[in-house]
């Protein structure tokens, strides 16, 4: 049987005239360290660089399922769009013009005789510029709805100014009543109702180009 090489004694000047068995063994030692060093140099990064291409994959193949769903649901998303489109168009044919506002201020006139209510006053407020969204940005940004304030007084008893509220929401024109304060009259009992009574009407095209720029000057 062969002995057991021992590496440690072995002089690598005298390796030639070492016997077979020394020298395939020291061969041996120097592949296995060879392939343990490229191995840590060079398979090692190669995982590590497959590992993230994985990973992109992953993600790639998420990002593009996601794609998949919104492209999926893309119809509907227009056909919503659409219906809200229509529905704000709706809205805005309910706002009256400038030339309207007399009619409507009558309008509050005859709901208020149908009902036996004394209307006391209707006086115009100072109107603002508004969106539906944010009233306190008006001075920065663009409004395209106005809005047209009136203080309303009227007096009478409970159920004529109950039924008063209930008629101006259908009003064909959209109107709607803030800021509501009742009082009882001492002398007869009935009630006073003092309210602002608002409705809005669509900015002409010249009037948003007219808010933009005085918004421009002011920055």
């Amino acid at each position: 049987m062969a002995k057991n090489i021992d590496f440690k004694s072995i002089n690598l000047n005298t390796l030639p005239q070492q016997s077979k068995p020394v020298q395939l063994g020291v061969a041996g030692a120097i592949i296995i360290i060879i392939l343990m060093l490229a191995y840590f140099f060079v398979y090692s990064g190669l995982n590590e660089q497959l590992s993230q291409l994985q990973q992109e994959e992953d993600t790639l193949k998420q990002t593009y399922t996601d794609k998949s769903k919104q492209a999926a649901n893309l119809d509907v998303l227009k056909a919503e769009l659409n219906s809200i489109n229509g529905s704000f168009d709706l809205l805005l044919k309910q706002l009256p013009t400038q030339a309207e506002i007399p009619n409507l201020i009558q309008e509050l006139h005859e709901c208020a005789t149908k009902n036996g209510l004394n209307m006391d006053s209707v006086t115009p407020k100072e109107s603002v510029n508004t969106d539906s969204d944010n009233q306190s940005n008006s001075n920065s940004e663009q409004q395209v709805i106005q809005t047209l304030p009136y203080n309303i007084t009227l007096s009478g008893n409970y159920n004529q100014i109950s039924q008063f509220v209930r008629d101006v929401g259908k009003l064909s024109r959209i109107v709607t009543l803030n800021t509501i304060v009742l009082k009882r009259n001492e002398k007869d009992n009935n009630l006073t109702l003092n309210a602002v009574a608002n409705t809005y009407k669509a900015l002409t095209n010249a009037e948003i180009n007219a808010q933009t720029k005085d918004n421009k000057e002011k920055k």
